[in-house]
């Protein structure tokens, strides 16, 4: 946390990304095939088959006259960005990313050794009511925050403010569900 509240939370604001991007923990809740993408619809996350082997290394596919897109990356090859999680929308935004900024978060990700631990979330209005994650089957569900005691969740992302309260500063905006015991609900809910 301290990484988090301090210089990853610096070179957020330094480079003016705070406002559309977060930190996100890196986590699986259940194993998807190659073929397969999580794809976010309307608050559930389930896998979707993308199609053909070209498709598959495709960071945009086509599917059911809208597109899927990119949400949440991870770095590998120390800054090379990849996607793990995805929306389905009709839009056809491309996300974009400052170089420098990248390059500045992978070293210091690599430095502090969160490379395996920590990833970046393309922000979106749909998650301003602190949101919980669980996971039913093969889907990943979102409901809203209260509903689950406190006790039970694991803090999953991070955004970033300017103001001088810690809440503005850096909070979390979704979370997962554990057992009281201090593992996950899930089966298979790892990092990584």
């Amino acid at each position: 946390m301290a990484s988090i509240k301090g210089s990853i939370r610096n070179l957020f604001l330094k480079h003016g990304v705070y406002k559309e991007l977060g930190i996100a923990l890196l986590h699986k809740h259940f194993t998807i095939k190659p073929t397969e993408r999580l794809v976010d619809f309307r608050n559930i996350s389930a896998p979707w088959t993308i199609g053909d082997d070209d498709a598959i290394d495709a960071i945009i596919t086509h599917k059911h006259d809208g597109l899927i897109l990119p949400r949440s990356f991870r770095l590998v090859d120390e800054g090379k960005l990849v996607p793990y999680e995805f929306d389905f929308s009709n839009t056809d935004w491309i996300p974009r990313f400052n170089p420098a900024f990248i390059s500045e978060l992978s070293d210091l990700l690599y430095a502090s050794g969160l490379d395996q631990i920590l990833g970046l979330r393309i922000l979106d209005k749909r998650e301003s009511e602190l949101p919980v994650e669980i996971t039913k089957g093969k889907m990943n569900i979102m409901i809203p925050r209260g509903v689950i005691p406190e006790s039970e969740l694991i803090e999953a992302l991070w955004v970033f403010g300017l103001g001088d309260d810690d809440d503005d500063r850096c909070h979390h905006r979704s979370v997962c569900r554990r057992l009281k015991n201090g593992d996950h609900y899930e089966s298979d809910h790892s990092y990584g």
